[in-house]
């Protein structure tokens, strides 16, 4: 895909196919009513949008990608919360700023934008990068989470099949494809930046996230941890993410990779609106 001559780690694929510009589910969440906006916190300008109407439900995206990767959840989700769909800092149409990209700095970037919409508290479902993300926010700020959902999320580097880990060893902006660049250019107001910015995203994948399990005893918000049958995370891994958080329930999507939301998303946002309205699961959902 994009000019690789090798196998595509299932993370690098999932990563590009939801940040690129002219796909279906791209095409499909530009038809949707939203408003849009560009806010300054700190040393970066913010891009998000608001859908819907009521409780407040935070979509956080994964790694290189933007919130239309949430496409297939806004129209079902959008019925019941106010969703707000951020870009994240250095991705898609939110600027970078000085310095490494964190999931810790990305995450107080995320209760600024709260503090500036007036939230004292959020749901929260997060993929990948988005998941840590809210891992993050429920550690640091158990006050502001109600719920959490991650999908494909861990907690370690280590967490990562092997092979992921081994192409992330030595992988370069280049290695996004050429496509993934385009995308960028087109929608981030510093187009020229997109080298620098997904340098800085692997970099942040080689080293980043590292939670302790003390941490993750900590977290206080209702949690669902899910990932994909196939998934690019280890299940011992997730099991042992889920099994850290006090009262955690863990989904195992059937016949699911890393874009499980995207795979299955009927099946996802059944479950994930019956969880953040406490309610029981649809029947046939095993969790643990």
């Amino acid at each position: 895909m994009h000019g690789l001559r090798r196998r595509i780690p299932v993370f690098e694929a999932a990563v590009i196919a939801a940040a690129l510009l002219g796909t279906a589910q791209l095409a499909a969440c530009s038809r949707l009513p939203f408003h849009s906006h560009t806010v300054k916190l700190g040393d970066i300008r913010v891009y998000y949008e608001v859908h819907g109407h009521g409780k407040p439900l935070l979509l956080l995206h994964g790694g290189a990608g933007d919130g239309r990767q949430f496409s297939n959840q806004v129209p079902a989700f959008e019925k019941k919360f106010r969703v707000i769909v951020p870009d994240e800092r250095a991705q898609g149409r939110t600027t970078d700023g000085a310095g490494p990209l964190t999931y810790h700095v990305m995450a107080e970037d995320m209760i600024a934008l709260m503090d500036h919409l007036h939230l004292e508290r959020v749901d929260i479902m997060g993929w990948s990068d988005g998941g840590i993300i809210g891992l993050d926010l429920a550690i640091h700020h158990p006050d502001r989470i109600a719920h959490l959902v991650t999908f494909g999320a861990n907690f370690h580097p280590a967490g990562l099949r092997d092979d992921d880990r081994e192409w992330q060893a030595t992988a370069s902006a280049e290695s996004f494809g050429p496509d993934s660049k385009t995308a960028y250019e087109k929608q981030n107001p510093d187009p020229g930046h997109w080298e620098i910015a997904m340098n800085k995203v692997l970099d942040m994948w080689r080293t980043e996230p590292r939670m302790s399990l003390a941490e993750l005893a900590s977290i206080r918000a209702k949690t669902l941890i899910c990932a994909g049958n196939r998934d690019l995370i280890k299940p011992a891994h997730t099991d042992s993410l889920a099994r850290a958080i006090p009262g955690a329930w863990l989904w195992i999507v059937p016949d699911a990779s890393h874009s499980a939301m995207m795979e299955h998303p009927e099946l996802v946002n059944r479950v994930v609106l019956a969880f953040l309205a406490d309610r029981a699961l649809p029947a046939g959902t095993a969790v643990r």
